[in-house]
């Protein structure tokens, strides 16, 4: 349970005498002492013995990484439904698998199946695929130079900032100020030619000038996935009710934001395609 900061008034002061009087004195300065210690005790509830200890300010923390196994062998012609332990955890509802060194195209999801499949897409190899083989998440592009917005589907904190209900790309502020907000992506590409791809920040739809960079994410070698880790950040004043999206695009289009899964030479925990934060700097300027 928060504890509130109670606010203390300023002091009454006592009229003074026409000529010094000693018990004036003492009435003053005892309603002086009161007053700031009311002072110290309140911004001591406030800063607490580190400084800072209670200060509360709009954040958000978001990332993607949707991870699953494969339930039955698959082929590497076959075009059928690709079976899984779930799709709970994959944000769209079309777009890329990764399976091994394969990425995997799909147009259609169930609780437990990738629908409309086609095999060895965005320049990857088709291969087969044993069953409890490791499936991961990879964001896609329609073509080359076509933007797509970066979804996100999971929350680490939310305060006054949250992802939107119906399109997980917004990113929704309800409290205005200006922010600094952060990002890293996964890319990763199959590909044999190496890719440039820009990044940046639309706000309410409109593209926020200045924003955009360009990586470069080399091609395949020695049969790993070239990758980048794309990251930077934007201090932006936001009104309430403003959404701020990241978009992408790549000139060869075949360069995907993946889930990279989990690894154990060297050992390894997930990299998600993408992470977000937004903290709460200040205040609008007046």
């Amino acid at each position: 349970m928060v504890k509130p900061v109670l606010n203390p008034a300023p002091p009454n002061l006592p009229l003074g005498p026409d000529q010094y009087d000693r018990r004036y004195q003492d009435q003053y300065s005892n309603v002086l002492r009161l007053y700031f210690n009311q002072l110290k005790n309140a911004l001591g509830e406030l800063l607490g013995t580190q400084g800072g200890k209670y200060l509360q300010f709009a954040n958000g923390a978001f990332y993607q990484d949707g991870v699953t196994t494969l339930t039955n062998s698959i082929n590497n012609v076959s075009t059928a439904d690709i079976v899984v332990a779930s799709t709970a955890d994959f944000v769209l509802s079309s777009g890329g698998i990764i399976i091994g060194s394969e990425i995997i195209a799909y147009t259609g999801k169930t609780a437990t199946s990738f629908t409309g499949i086609t095999r060895g897409a965005y320049g990857s190899t088709k291969a087969a695929h044993t069953a409890g083989s490791v499936v991961t998440e990879a964001q896609t592009l329609a073509s080359a130079s076509v933007a797509a917005p970066l979804a996100l589907y999971k929350t680490t904190s939310s305060n006054g900032v949250a992802l939107d209900a119906t399109d997980k790309s917004k990113i929704v502020f309800s409290i205005e100020g200006i922010y600094n907000i952060q990002f890293s992506i996964q890319m990763l590409t199959y590909d044999g030619t190496i890719d440039n791809v820009t990044v940046w920040f639309r706000q309410n739809g409109v593209d926020i000038p200045y924003s955009a960079g360009v990586a470069t994410v080399p091609a395949i070698h020695g049969g790993n996935p070239g990758t980048a880790i794309i990251s930077w950040n934007l201090v932006l004043p936001v009104n309430a009710d403003d959404y701020v999206q990241l978009l992408f695009a790549s000139n060869t289009g075949n360069t995907v934001a993946a889930t990279y899964p989990q690894g154990t030479s060297p050992v390894h925990p997930i990299s998600p395609s993408i992470i977000v934060t937004a903290t709460f700097v200040s205040a609008l300027y007046p």
